[in-house]
């Protein structure tokens, strides 16, 4: 996947993922870039997504009163910064969390510690629930189909609703965590000359408008996530198999030793 973060924004970001990390007494394990950008369709004025687990110290996980385990830095047009601590991390996984699944597979990685975030990034994919995934994305879908109706479409809104469909499709087949990366995805789902070179085109077209434009969808691009959605509403979704095994304390406490 081509590297859609210039060196400034890149320097830019570093520098308060440091800054944080001294502030909140911290170490970073993984800080990556999601959104629009990671995901392979990102316009000129996409912000940049930028999401972090992080870790305290072993004694800080034993204290008697709860602790704030989110760290964010306010929004502005360009950076939106935002991290979760582990354990919060692994609790949200064993929930069947999608984001925290999504954050670990980004293509796009600022920065982190190679053995913990690997080591992570293993124990994460172990928490895979099929059914919660796929819930998640059909879900994203259904809440955002009506707006292909509609005369004139945000290209953003259009592919949101293409990935999240398409996801939903990957995981009803492959009971795996889909690839964050659009055209993989899409290449993985059909090898229709045709449609895959109509959403080159599509992602091309939106390289080139700002989020706010509208576009017109190539009708080929819109069959094809019409009966991909067709297909993800008429799911079984009791065949979809169950959670693969919980995160526990062990778990917690053998990271944290690291």
């Amino acid at each position: 996947m081509q590297e859609r973060i210039n060196t400034s924004i890149r320097t830019e970001v570093l520098g308060k993922l440091e800054e944080l990390a001294r502030q909140h007494q911290v170490t970073i394990i993984s800080a990556i870039e999601s959104g629009s950008r990671s995901w392979g369709f990102p316009s000129p004025d996409s912000d940049y997504d930028v999401r972090f687990v992080y870790a305290h110290a072993p004694e800080w996980y034993i204290q008697l009163d709860p602790q704030r385990d989110v760290i964010e830095l306010p929004v502005n047009a360009v950076l939106d910064i935002g991290g979760w601590d582990v354990r919060k991390a692994m609790t949200l996984a064993n929930s069947g969390n999608s984001v925290i699944q999504e954050w670990l597979i980004s293509p796009l990685v600022y920065r982190e510690d190679p053995q913990r975030a690997a080591l992570l990034r293993e124990m994460v994919a172990r928490t895979f629930n099929a059914k919660a995934t796929f819930h998640h994305y059909s879900a994203m879908a259904h809440n955002m189909i009506a707006a292909l109706d509609a005369p004139d479409i945000k290209l953003k809104r259009f592919f949101y609703i293409s990935r999240a469909t398409l996801s939903a499709l990957w995981v009803m087949h492959e009971h795996t965590m889909p690839t964050v990366v659009f055209p993989d995805l899409l290449q993985a789902l059909t090898d229709d000359v045709a449609v895959l070179e109509a959403f080159q085109r599509q992602i091309r077209d939106k390289a080139t408008k700002t989020e706010a434009e509208t576009g017109a969808v190539d009708p080929l691009c819109m069959a094809f996530v019409r009966a991909a959605y067709r297909e993800v509403m008429a799911a079984d979704v009791d065949k979809l198999p169950p959670r693969r095994r919980a995160l526990g304390n062990g778990d917690l406490r053998g990271f944290l030793m690291i």
